[in-house]
């Protein structure tokens, strides 16, 4: 935002951090059992560490809560709502979500074993998290290979210097760097 000349929001934007409920060991049949954090993200704070270590702490204080207080106690109730109960609930959900968080961001597990396609090893994969309506905004990681991936997924108006924003991502993620190893 500096860099385009635009001020700095007076309040700190939101993410939803999506977050899964489903225990180790689960059989996977049970389908996806998610919840979900929101966390404000430090961005008028000028050291890359300070930024980091707030975020950290925020959710500390969000998973010691658990999934049903907050933001992530949406989730927990709709496990319990009937199945009409979500068809007219979840077209207001969805455009309710730019009132709620500004940016999602999601972590994509996937396997540790090498993946192929059509017999060649992946050596990168780059995952996509899904625009909300009304958002501008979607950051997913992975990590694979044994290096951390990153897919930025935005709406070309809103956002329509994208590659400036992924080259600020890798100046502070070298900040942070430096900041750990002294």
């Amino acid at each position: 935002m500096l860099e385009r000349g635009e001020p700095l929001p007076g309040t700190d934007p939101r993410a939803l951090v999506p977050v899964s409920r489903r225990r180790p060991g689960s059989p996977a049949a049970s389908g996806n059992r998610l919840s979900a954090y929101l966390l404000g993200l430090p961005v008028s704070e000028p050291d890359a560490w300070t930024r980091l270590t707030a975020v950290r702490r925020a959710m500390d204080r969000n998973k010691a809560e658990g999934p049903g207080r907050g933001a992530g106690a949406v989730a927990v109730l709709a496990d319990h709502l009937p199945p009409l109960a979500h068809r007219f609930g979840a077209p207001i959900a969805g455009s309710a979500a730019r009132m709620l968080f500004d940016v999602l961001v999601t972590s994509v597990p996937l396997p540790r074993s090498t993946l192929s396609l059509g017999g060649s090893p992946l050596r990168a994969i780059y995952p996509m998290a899904p625009l909300a309506r009304g958002q501008s905004l979607a950051v997913a990681l992975s990590t694979y290979g044994g290096r951390v991936h990153v897919g930025l997924v935005a709406d070309a108006k809103a956002v329509p210097d994208l590659d400036r924003l992924a080259g600020s991502m890798t100046d502070e993620l070298a900040a942070l760097l430096r900041a750990a190893t002294g």
